[in-house]
């Protein structure tokens, strides 16, 4: 595959996807909107689209290392890259530890790439209605959209995820983000409005670990259409059960990472095996938090040991970051040999 010429445009208008996990959309104010096919022949056609789909400016960064391979931010251990490259991919990592990328199927040859002075990447695909989108917001989320430029663009978008990235369908329409069993990120509900403002419906399936995004306009519905998606990602951590002052501890907390919530519902529990061949026990209470992120803030569950003789300890974290999917999954610390028993 040819890749196409990346241009920077330097006139376009600095604005943003307003996709910052749970922005407010406009509802009135409608734009004047162009029906034509040909509305998102140019890049910055595209641009404008994607500034009339919100209601204010979302913050963007302040600083992208912008090449002609990549665009890249990074702060506080958190790396979030879109690529430049002629393919449209974009990924996050937090603290070296989680990393999430996807990129947007490809369904057609690219037509052409561009990389607005704001970062985002616009990519239109010859023979289709649509164009796609994808940039960084100021937390350093990944945000991605899907333009329909007429009622002939193809009404379903797939994203595909990286292998280790297992994505789970919410009953609340959001997708949760697994590797190894653990919930380290999410796709909030999708956002969609046509170009008068007015909530477009859409919704998510999986397919493997391939989102797919399917927008359901009515026939009133004034384009070009937006269809948004915004992905963060976060990590929930626990330490080693350990001794202290004769007493079996473990701690839970969570990494902000790109996450939007500012607090979370940390639970702890203790668990033992009182012999080689038995199962994990739950022993004591629960340790339950509601805290903000970071290491300085934390979770904390405690037993009291009754002997030094030796056996084993772990422990189980939840965390479930308020105002977003609850999710069941538990991150299982390591298990220990500890001179503590019951």
């Amino acid at each position: 595959m040819e890749i196409p010429k990346v241009t920077i445009h330097p006139l376009v208008k600095a604005g943003s996807l307003a996709l910052a996990l749970a922005i407010a959309l406009p509802t009135t104010s409608p734009v004047q909107a162009q029906t034509s096919s040909g509305l998102l022949e140019r890049p910055d056609d595209a641009q404008v689209a994607l500034d009339n789909s919100q209601s204010q400016p979302v913050a963007m960064p302040t600083a992208l290392d912008t090449s002609d391979e990549e665009v890249t931010w990074s702060r506080d251990g958190v790396v979030t890259s879109l690529s430049a490259d002629g393919s449209l991919r974009a990924s996050t990592s937090v603290d070296d530890r989680v990393d999430v990328g996807l990129s947007v199927t490809e369904h057609a040859a690219p037509k052409d790439l561009s990389v607005t002075t704001d970062g985002t990447t616009i990519m239109h695909r010859s023979g289709t209605e649509a164009a796609h989108a994808m940039q960084i917001l100021d937390n350093g989320a990944i945000s991605a959209s899907v333009l329909l430029a007429g009622p002939d663009a193809a009404k379903t978008t797939q994203y595909d995820f990286t292998e280790d990235v297992a994505p789970v369908l919410q009953k609340t329409g959001a997708v949760a983000l697994y590797k190894d069993d653990v919930l380290v990120g999410v796709v909030e509900q999708p956002v969609s409005h046509d170009a008068s403002g007015a909530e477009v419906d859409s919704h998510y399936s999986i397919e493997g670990n391939r989102l797919v995004q399917t927008v359901d306009p009515e026939p009133k519905s004034v384009y070009p259409i937006v269809a948004q998606a915004a992905v963060a990602v976060f990590y929930t951590r626990g330490d080693y059960v350990h001794v202290t002052r004769g007493q079996a501890s473990g701690h839970g907390w969570w990494i902000k990472g790109t996450a939007k919530a500012t607090k979370a519902k940390v639970t702890v529990q203790l668990q033992y095996k009182p012999k080689k061949t038995s199962s994990w026990n739950r022993r004591g209470k629960a340790g339950v938090k509601t805290i903000g992120p970071g290491t300085s803030k934390r979770a904390n569950a405690r037993m009291t040991c009754r002997s030094q003789a030796r056996k084993q300890w772990r422990s189980w974290v939840d965390v479930n970051l308020i105002g977003y999917l609850d999710s069941p999954n538990k991150l299982y610390t390591s298990a220990r040999t500890l001179k503590c028993t019951l």
